[in-house]
């Protein structure tokens, strides 16, 4: 039977949480993978784990629903592709047991992020927390709470449960007396789930398929002497695609000295994705195409906003030129504020009529080409690709615009830092607009370590540490 994306999903996760049963029981020398051969249901399923003696460790993952209903796929999930899975959750286990904070002693309940008992479960802290920040900024949706905290499965011991169940608790209530968001909020939360990491009674993972040898990576962890620091490479607006690419490098470096620890440890890129039925998202890829997560309009319309303008400003030059009066005063008559983006416009006028939305947009769009290329854009094999010639063109509109507005930030370092707003929000590391000190300073720092002059760009820029919503919360990552 086919094993579809949310399969793989789904069974890495709950397999996980098997596997690192058997392990912490030291069972993994009787278990082998044949076993599932004879699992059919969720009797089977506890008789399983019965006989390792691991049955309290995954009560939840024995009972999820998810699981339950791909039980059949398990065995072909892990022989596949040369028993790809099979491996790569032995070598899971091998780099976890080695490398988390695992605490001999301790008995641990594992499970999947999505079976997490609402009484105990971080997310439900932070389902409220996401309220106040949509508040704050006047967001009709909420923010992915992936981009707070990302992990798949959760490590709990009786005391992590016990602490976050008295915690979530207070932590209500205070939101409750507390109208206004302040970034305090989350830190108190990101600071009870750090601490009980460090007791090593709780332990959120996020898990990546391994393209070799597994790894535990810590990410957001506030003791680390080592921060990410992102710089803008190239905008890629190119012919044959529908998308904008803005193509950037990460270094990893000393936050103390400014010493580059690993340079260009991602090479990376953000794009427009768009989804007609979903709207549009910037989607970031890195490290040999892996997936980091995307974000909705809303999110990087307003971290590029806020951040810096001037591309956006450069935008609506384009905008105000006389050839293009009446799609301004059909399209862009509300795009001066925090929505700078037309895209809800065009897809309105789209779903009216595609062909007659195409042939007034065109001109603009190729504008918006010309802008960025000094050509125009030939459209034809694109329009072959696409699901019709007009949603090409709908699409490439709307990538044109995010191009022209980080493209056209007219300082170098302030367009690095609305680079890396945006993959510290996809990739699950920050959320926050403008110029927080932290940015500016390691930035400093890595001036003076290459012995080069103080840019006088440094002296011009504002730091905005108000628009600092969030850190991440910690968690591991095994990939």
């Amino acid at each position: 039977m086919a094993i579809n994306n949310k399969d793989v999903e789904v069974l890495s996760e709950a397999l996980f949480c098997y596997y690192f049963a058997i392990y912490n029981k030291k069972k993994q020398s009787v278990y082998t993978d044949g076993v599932w051969n004879r699992i059919k249901n969720a009797k089977d399923l506890t008789s399983f784990t019965d006989s390792f003696g691991i049955t309290p460790m995954v009560k939840n993952v024995n009972k999820d629903p998810a699981f339950l209903s791909r039980v059949p796929k398990v065995m072909e999930f892990l022989i596949n592709r040369k028993s790809f899975w099979a491996n790569a959750l032995k070598s899971q286990m091998e780099a976890f047991f080695s490398g988390a904070n695992l605490k001999s002693g301790n008995s641990y309940f594992i499970m999947r992020a999505d079976m997490i008992p609402k009484e105990y479960d971080p997310y439900t802290a932070y389902d409220e927390l996401s309220q106040k920040v949509r508040g704050k900024l006047g967001f009709r949706g909420t923010i992915d709470k992936d981009k707070w905290n990302p992990s798949d499965v959760w490590i709990f011991t009786r005391k992590s449960m016990n602490d976050l169940k008295k915690f979530i608790m207070l932590f209500k209530n205070q939101l409750i007396n507390q109208p206004e968001y302040s970034v305090k909020m989350m830190e108190k939360l990101n600071n009870k789930i750090y601490s009980l990491y460090q007791d090593g009674v709780l332990l959120p993972v996020s898990l990546k398929a391994p393209t070799g040898k597994a790894k535990v990576v810590f990410e957001n962890d506030v003791t680390s002497d080592i921060v990410k620091v992102v710089k803008y490479d190239e905008i890629d607006f190119s012919t044959n695609n529908q998308d904008a690419k803005i193509r950037f490098s990460v270094d990893l470096v000393d936050k103390e000295s400014g010493r580059k620890i690993k340079p260009q440890y991602i090479k990376g890129i953000i794009k427009t994705k768009t989804v007609l039925s979903g709207g549009a998202r910037l989607e970031i890829e890195a490290g040999g195409a892996a997936r980091y997560g995307s974000m909705g309009t809303e999110n990087y319309q307003y971290l590029i906003r806020e951040t810096d303008r001037s591309g956006i400003l450069s935008l609506n030059r384009i905008r105000n030129k006389k050839e293009f009066f009446d799609l301004k005063n059909k399209y862009w008559g509300r795009t001066q504020g925090a929505q700078w983006l037309a895209r809800a416009e065009y897809v309105r006028e789209f779903k009216k009529d595609a062909k007659a939305f195409r042939k007034e947009i065109e001109p603009y769009t190729q504008e918006l080409f010309k802008h960025i290329n000094g050509t125009v854009w030939d459209s034809a094999s694109i329009e072959m690709k696409a699901k019709s010639p007009e949603e090409a063109y709908l699409n490439k509109t709307h990538a044109g615009e995010v191009a022209v507005a980080v493209e056209d930030i007219t300082s170098n370092i302030m367009r690095d830092i609305t680079v890396e707003n945006l993959f510290n929000l996809a990739a699950s590391q920050g959320f926050g607009a403008g110029v927080s000190l932290s940015q500016l300073q390691v930035r400093m720092k890595m001036q003076k370590k290459m012995s080069k002059e103080m840019k006088e760009e440094f002296k011009t820029i504002d730091v905005s540490s108000s628009k600092k919503l969030w850190t991440s919360c910690f968690y591991l990552v095994v990939k």
